[in-house]
C-alpha cells in the first residue's frame, strides 16, 4: 500500500494519530527522527503498537514521510509544507496573548529591491563570467567584482553563522548571494566556471516580483536557518503569529518566546544551547529581551531577524524598554501557499526615458524587460526605482553579446511610457551603425594535399556553390554544409580527417536576447514556469546546510498493519476478545505476548478497567511485571509501576484486530 491522501485536515485525525503527530512535531519540528524515537516520545501514553499504527496512518495521509538509508535504516520526518498548518493548530489550541509592542525607538528597516539586485548580478555574470581556478575556487579578480555586487551587508548575515568552504577567503555576503542563485537553479557550477542555466533563467524572468520573493523566502527559511528544531519552531511561529500583530505590525519577541516555552516548542536548555559568544547580536540588542529563564539564547534569534531584514522581509527594532520587536513587510503566510492569486500576475508597467539618456524603471516593470535593459544599458543606481543609462559603450557591448541593433530601439519604443525621444533614437542607430561593419567570421578551411586534388573538388558538380576557393589548395566552406561536403568528398575518394586542425574559442553570448531565445521565451507555457523548478532539494550550493534527507531514497510503500503482530494466528482468540481471569502462568504468557507485540493489556482492578502498557516481566514467586498505567496526553512524565498477578481480577490483550 502506498501514500494515497495528502490533503486532509488535522481535525480528521484520530486521537492516537493526533497525539503521535503533535508529540513528534513539538519535539522535532520538520527535522529527521529515527524510527524508534516516536516510540520513546509516547512511552507510557501509547503502546508501541498503537504508536506504530498511528505513524503508518500519518504516512498514508501525508503528514509524515519516510526515507531509507542504504543500509536499511528508516528515517521519519514531518514534511516542511505541513508545518504552517501545525503551527495554526497550536495557536488554535493554545491561546496566545502578545503584549502590544510600542513603536520601536531604533528601527532597522528592510532592504528593498532584492529581486532587481539578483537580476543585476545574473546579468553581470552573463557578461563577464565567473571563472574558477584549477582547485575550483573563484578567481581573485572575479571574487572582488562579486563582493561589490552582493546586495547584503556582511554584518546582517554574520549572525547566521553559516559554514562553507574557503571561509577565510570568501565573504559571507558573496557566498549567500552565489548560494542563493545556485539553490534556485539559476546558476550551476562546472569545472572551469559558473554557468547560467538559460531554461531556468527564462522561467525566472517571467515571474512577478511577488513570485520571486516567495521562492527566495522559502529558500531563506530552510537553507539559511539553523536545522535545530527550536530554531525551526521560532522561524515558523514568527510567520504564524503575523496575524496577531498590532496596528503598526510590530511583534514583541519576548512574549512570543514565553508562549513558545509555555507550549513546549522551546526550552531553556535549547535556547541556552542556541546562543554563542561568537555570533553578532543586533546593534543595541546585546541585552536579551527575554526573561523567565530564557535569557541566554538570543544570539541566533538576533541573527535570524537581521537576516530577514537583509533579505527585505521585515524590520526589527527596540522599543523604549529595550525589548526586541519585529515587523513583517510581506505576508509570510501567503508565501507558504502553493496556489495564490498573485501567481498569475506579472508586472506590466513601463519605464521613462529621460532626455539625458537615463532610463527610470519603476517597480512595476516586468523582469524579462529588465533583463534586456541590463544587456544594452549601464545601470546607475538600484533601489525600488532602478536607473539605467544608455551609452555608446553599452550599445556596443550589447551588440557584441548578440543583441540586434534594431532590437534595442524596439525594446525602448515598446516599453517606454512616452516613446523613444528622436535624438536618442538617432544616437543609438549611429552607435550601432559603427559596430559590426567588419567582423571576424568563424569559418572552416578545407585544405588539400595537392593542387590536383583541389582542382578535382572545384570541378565536382555536387559541390558547386558550397565552396569558395581562396588559393591553390584551399577552400572556405560554411559550417552548415560541412556534413554534406564530407559525404561528397568520401564518395570521390578524398575523405577528410575527422578532427579539425586548430580550434576556435566559442563566441560569448548574452542569454535570452537572440531571436530564437526570445521566441522560445514568448511561447513558453507560463504555468509550467511556476512549478517547483526553483525549490528543488539537493542542488549543490556553497553553504553546508546540514540537511541530508534528499540524499536518501523516499519510501512510497507502507507496511502491512499485521506485520506489527507476527504469528497472530498462534495466539488464542479469547485473549483478544474476552475479559477473563487466568491462571498465573497463562496470565504471564499473555503479558509476554503483549510485550512481544509492544501492545497494551486491559486490566480490571478494583472494579475499574485500566489500560496497562507492560515493559518487562520479572521472574520470581510470584512473578511481576513492570510497566505503565496509560497516562493522559497532558501527563508530563508517566510513572512506572510494578504489578503482581493477584492485583487484577480479569485481563484482555488490547490489539486493533479484536
Amino acid at each position: 500500500m502506498g501514500v494515497t491522501n495528502t490533503a486532509d485536515d488535522w481535525k480528521e485525525l484520530t486521537s492516537d494519530e493526533m497525539l503521535v503527530l503533535k508529540r513528534c512535531f513539538i519535539r522535532y519540528a520538520g527535522q529527521p527522527m529515527k524510527e524508534e524515537e516516536p516510540l520513546q516520545l509516547l512511552r507510557g501514553t501509547l503502546s508501541g503498537a498503537e504508536t506504530n499504527l498511528a505513524l503508518r496512518s500519518l504516512r498514508a495521509r501525508g503528514w509524515v514521510d519516510a526515507v531509507t538509508k542504504s543500509w536499511g535504516e528508516r528515517i521519519l520526518y514531518i514534511p516542511v509544507h505541513r508545518l504552517p498548518v501545525l503551527y495554526d493548530m497550536l495557536l488554535e489550541q493554545n491561546t496566545i496573548h502578545l503584549m502590544q509592542a510600542d513603536d520601536p525607538v531604533a528601527v532597522h528597516e528592510a532592504r528593498t529591491g532584492l529581486e532587481a539586485e539578483l537580476l543585476h548580478v545574473l546579468s553581470c555574470i552573463a557578461k563577464q563570467g565567473v571563472p574558477l581556478t584549477a582547485k575550483g575556487m573563484i578567481h581573485k579578480r572575479s571574487l572582488q567584482k562579486l563582493n561589490e555586487l552582493a546586495p547584503f551587508p556582511a554584518e546582517d548575515l554574520a549572525g547566521l553563522r553559516l559554514q562553507y568552504a574557503h571561509a577565510e577567503l570568501y565573504p559571507v555576503q558573496t557566498v549567500v548571494m552565489m548560494d542563493l542563485l545556485l539553490s534556485l537553479g539559476l546558476l550551476v557550477k562546472e569545472t572551469v566556471s559558473f554557468r547560467i542555466q538559460e531554461a531556468e533563467l527564462a522561467a525566472w524572468v517571467r515571474l512577478s516580483a511577488w513570485q520571486m520573493r516567495k521562492h527566495i523566502f522559502n529558500t531563506l527559511m530552510e537553507r539559511y536557518g539553523k536545522p535545530e528544531a527550536s530554531m525551526q519552531h521560532f522561524r515558523y511561529i514568527l510567520c504564524a503569529v503575523s496575524r496577531y500583530a498590532g496596528a503598526e505590525g510590530w511583534l514583541p519577541v519576548k512574549s512570543l518566546l514565553q508562549w513558545m516555552h509555555q507550549v513546549g516548542l522551546i526550552s531553556q536548555k535549547s535556547l541556552n544551547g542556541a546562543g554563542s559568544s561568537n555570533s553578532v547580536p543586533l546593534e543595541g540588542a546585546a541585552s536579551p529581551a527575554c526573561s523567565g529563564g530564557l535569557e541566554d539564547g538570543m544570539d541566533e534569534i538576533n541573527g535570524w531577524l537581521a537576516a530577514l531584514t537583509a533579505f527585505g522581509m521585515g524590520d526589527w527594532g527596540l522599543n523604549e524598554s529595550g525589548e526586541l520587536c519585529f515587523r513583517w513587510n510581506i505576508s509570510p503566510l501567503d508565501m507558504f501557499l502553493s496556489n495564490k492569486g498573485e501567481e498569475s500576475y506579472q508586472e506590466q508597467g513601463t519605464f521613462y526615458i529621460q532626455p539625458d539618456f537615463e532610463i527610470l524603471v519603476p517597480p512595476d516593470v516586468a523582469y524579462d524587460v529588465r533583463w534586456q535593459l541590463e544587456c544594452c544599458c549601464e545601470r546607475i543606481t538600484g533601489d525600488r526605482m532602478v536607473v539605467y543609462r544608455i551609452t555608446r559603450e553599452s550599445v556596443t557591448d550589447a551588440i557584441e553579446l548578440g543583441m540586434k541593433a534594431q532590437a534595442i530601439c524596439a525594446l525602448l519604443d515598446k516599453h517606454s511610457r512616452t516613446g523613444m525621444p528622436e535624438h536618442i533614437r538617432m544616437a543609438v542607430e549611429q552607435w550601432a551603425g559603427h559596430v559590426g561593419r567588419t567582423a571576424f567570421a568563424a569559418v572552416t578551411l578545407l585544405r588539400c594535399s595537392t593542387s590536383e586534388d583541389a582542382d578535382t573538388i572545384a570541378r565536382h558538380p555536387g559541390l558547386e556553390g558550397l565552396l569558395e576557393r581562396i588559393g591553390e589548395r584551399d577552400f572556405i566552406i560554411p559550417a552548415s554544409s560541412a556534413a554534406k561536403i564530407r559525404k561528397t568528398l568520401a564518395v570521390i575518394g578524398l575523405s577528410p580527417r575527422r578532427g579539425l586542425e586548430g580550434g576556435d574559442e566559442p563566441i560569448h553570448r548574452y542569454p535570452l536576447v537572440a531571436e530564437t531565445a526570445n521566441a522560445s521565451l514568448d511561447s513558453a507555457d507560463h504555468e509550467n514556469s511556476l512549478k517547483d523548478v526553483f525549490s528543488q532539494e539537493g542542488r549543490a550550493g556553497l553553504v553546508y546546510t546540514g540537511r541530508t534527507l534528499h540524499f536518501y531514497e523516499r519510501e512510497h510503500t507502507l507496511p502491512d498493519p499485521f506485520d506489527y503482530f507476527p504469528e497472530r494466528s498462534a495466539v488464542p482468540s479469547s485473549w483478544t476478545k474476552d475479559w477473563r481471569s487466568y491462571h498465573a502462568s497463562t496470565a504471564r504468557q499473555l503479558i509476554e505476548q503483549a510485550i512481544h507485540w509492544q501492545a497494551a493489556v486491559g486490566l480490571r482492578i478494583g472494579g475499574k478497567e485500566v489500560k496497562w502498557i507492560p515493559e518487562s516481566v520479572i521472574s520470581g514467586e510470584p512473578w511481576s511485571v513492570i510497566g505503565w498505567y496509560a497516562s493522559e496526553e497532558a501527563a508530563e512524565a508517566p510513572a512506572r509501576a510494578t504489578l503482581k498477578p493477584g492485583e487484577w481480577s480479569e485481563m484482555r490483550l488490547l490489539v486493533p484486530f479484536t
